[in-house]
C-alpha cells in the first residue's frame, strides 16, 4: 500500500512539473508568433517586454493571453497591449509526449493561422508563425 501511495505521488509531481513546463512554452510560442506577425511593415510597434500571461480554454482550444509592453519601431511610445493565441495541445497517456500547435493569434482585428480548415493570412505567415513558435516552444 505505501509503495502504491509513493508511486502515485510521484506521478502527480511528475504530471505538475509537466504542466507548469508546458504553460511556460506555451506563453512563448504566444510571444514569439506575436513578435513575428509585428515585425510585418503594417505594424509600426513590436514587443518590448512581457508583464505576464494567462491560460484558459475555450471550446476545446487552449488559450494563451500574453500581457505586454509594446513601442512604437520609429519613436518608442510605450503602450500596454494583449494578445491572445489559440492553440491546439496533444498529448500521449498520462500527459506524457506533450505537442502544441498554434491555430491563431489575432493582431488588431486580424486573424493569423486557421479557423475551421480556413488559412488567414498568407502562406508565408502561416510558415513564419510555425517556424517560430516551434523554435519558442522547445
Amino acid at each position: 500500500m505505501k509503495n502504491v501511495l509513493l508511486i502515485s505521488t510521484g506521478l502527480v509531481l511528475i504530471l505538475t512539473g509537466c504542466q507548469n513546463d508546458s504553460e511556460k512554452r506555451l506563453a512563448r510560442g504566444c510571444e514569439a508568433a506575436a513578435k513575428v506577425m509585428l515585425a510585418k511593415e503594417k505594424y509600426d510597434r513590436q514587443i518590448d517586454s512581457i508583464k505576464s500571461s494567462k491560460l484558459g480554454m475555450s471550446d476545446g482550444f487552449r488559450l494563451v493571453t500574453i500581457n505586454t509592453v509594446t513601442k512604437t519601431k520609429e519613436f518608442s511610445n510605450p503602450q500596454d497591449e494583449s494578445f491572445e493565441c489559440k492553440f491546439e495541445e496533444s498529448s500521449g497517456p498520462f500527459g506524457f509526449a506533450w505537442r502544441a500547435a498554434l491555430v491563431q493569434i489575432k493582431i488588431d482585428d486580424v486573424i493569423y493561422g486557421s479557423e475551421g480548415g480556413e488559412i488567414y493570412g498568407s502562406i508565408e505567415d502561416q510558415l513564419a508563425l510555425t517556424a517560430a513558435v516551434e523554435s519558442a516552444m522547445k
